[in-house]
């Protein structure tokens, strides 16, 4: 994946459920909510997404399977 951010958030680069990916979600958030990444909601609406789907596991392996012949 070329970007780096979105490749840490889905877990592909970074461990699912890493500080790295924790943080990398925070920022986009925080982009997304127009404030600095430290504030209370960035990490908390990262935490909720992060806790609602599995921290993105399995989409490395997704995205490197075999396609079904």
């Amino acid at each position: 994946m070329s970007n780096g951010e979105v490749c840490c958030i889905l877990g592909v680069c970074c461990p699912p459920a890493s500080e790295a990916q924790r943080t990398a979600l925070e920022h986009m958030v925080a982009k997304h909510l127009g404030c600095k990444h430290d504030a209370p909601e960035a990490k908390a609406a990262a935490d909720r997404v992060l806790a609602k789907f599995d921290a993105f596991r399995g989409v490395k392996e997704a995205i490197d399977a075999a396609p079904d012949a």
